[in-house]
């Protein structure tokens, strides 16, 4: 590689400068940098998904129910009949519990008692009764 001799003209402060920046931008240096980052790139870009027959039998079983879980328990609604509702899960036919959930059962159960409601209180009460006679999944 070969530096022009007119140093003054490239406006650096010192020469180690102009070759710091003449060895970065050897082409040598450029061609390497750009391969790499193709193969870079070659991997980032295959498609993020595992192959099917990788997902192990609780992985499949979480990814179908996934959308039904609730923060305190779960639909069990079939997923072919669509649910309208978005807020009274607790009181739907089709929601399920278990102890795993108590508690955040129990705390939204001590909300409503603070919060002067029996309706409430009386709901989470029931569920929490339901969830101590279920066994978690």
């Amino acid at each position: 590689m070969s530096l022009p001799l007119d140093h003054p003209h490239i406006k650096h402060r010192s020469l180690d400068m102009t070759l710091r920046y003449a060895k970065i931008a050897s082409r040598t240096v450029a061609d390497e940098y750009f391969a790499v980052t193709e193969k870079v790139e070659a991997i980032y870009g295959q498609p993020a998904q595992l192959p099917a027959d990788t997902i192990g039998p609780k992985m499949a079983r979480l990814r179908r129910e996934h959308h039904r879980l609730l923060g305190n328990g779960y639909c069990t609604r079939p997923a072919q009949l669509d649910c309208a509702f978005e807020s009274i899960c607790e009181t739907c036919s089709y929601f399920q519990t278990s102890s795993e959930f108590r508690p955040t059962l129990q705390a939204q159960h001590d909300h409503a008692a603070q919060h002067n409601q029996p309706g409430r209180q009386q709901l989470f009460a029931g569920l929490l009764s339901r969830a101590d006679n279920t066994q978690a999944s």
